[in-house]
């Protein structure tokens, strides 16, 4: 089976079927029909909507209300030194390998590659990583995990792989294939870090949240996605490290991600 889905995904048009799917998704919705599309859309995928900030029907398309916003205090904050960029499932978390960033069992990535950085890369070596899936209903922005300055934000052409699980398991080296954007971090403790938020098939676009030179707090908004997609963090060794060890353990942004 992973073979063929490798084959089917391989030959599938996958930018040209996520540009379409992202100007349907932009298309503005009637009044009236906004309100049940997002709570059929919610139903189907498990989408909490008590914790909208803003009625139903103020989302003008599916784009708007996949990027929607939280209502105060729907994500209090941990008092931990690293938090969850994001709600989703852990894909994997812990010590870096050396150089590489584990995938899924047996599957790995080089940092270098990844980041299109092998400047960064040095300085993360032995560091430590967070890896979220966000599904469909989950929560589409992205938070900052730490205090720091964002160096850089760089954004790294490729195609747009679907990033489920099943999609990571056939697909080797998926996160370096697909589209991303990359925001180098200086930690106020004086490590680099970096969060990666890679593009997937349906997710062409990434809307970026602040800019290079930004000051950002634990739990300051980096950018959004829509749909679905997943989220990397990385820290240098030295200090506070990402620490949740069982894969698909469910995860909220600004949850502290430094325990077992």
């Amino acid at each position: 089976m992973s073979r063929l889905r490798r084959s089917l995904l391989t030959v599938l048009p996958k930018i040209l079927v996520s540009r379409t799917t992202g100007l349907l998704a932009h298309c503005p919705l009637p009044h009236g029909l906004r309100a049940p599309a997002y709570r059929a859309f919610a139903r189907r995928y498990g989408a909490d909507l008590t914790e909208l900030a803003d009625e139903l029907t103020s989302f003008r398309s599916l784009a708007e209300f996949f990027q929607r916003p939280l209502r105060a205090g729907a994500r209090p904050l941990a008092d931990a030194p690293l938090l969850c960029a994001c709600d989703g499932r852990i894909v994997t978390s812990g010590p870096l390998e050396g150089d590489r960033i584990p995938q899924v069992k047996g599957v790995d990535y080089g940092l270098a590659e990844f980041l299109g950085s092998d400047p960064l890369a040095r300085a993360l070596h032995g560091g430590s990583q967070q890896t979220i899936y966000l599904a469909p209903g989950d929560y589409h922005r992205v938070h900052s995990p730490f205090a720091a300055t964002i160096t850089s934000i760089r954004a790294i052409r490729g195609t747009l792989f679907p990033v489920n699980p099943a999609a990571v398991r056939a697909i080797g080296g998926l996160f370096v294939r697909n589209a991303r954007v990359v925001f180098e971090a200086q930690l106020d403790d004086g490590r680099l870090g970096a969060v990666v938020m890679v593009g997937a098939l349906n997710v062409g676009h990434v809307h970026r949240s602040c800019a290079a030179g930004a000051r950002v707090q634990p739990g300051d908004e980096l950018g959004r996605f829509g749909f679905g997609s997943t989220v990397v963090g990385i820290v240098a060794p030295g200090g506070a490290a990402f620490g949740i060890r069982d894969p698909e353990r469910r995860v909220r942004m600004g949850s502290a991600a430094t325990g077992d």
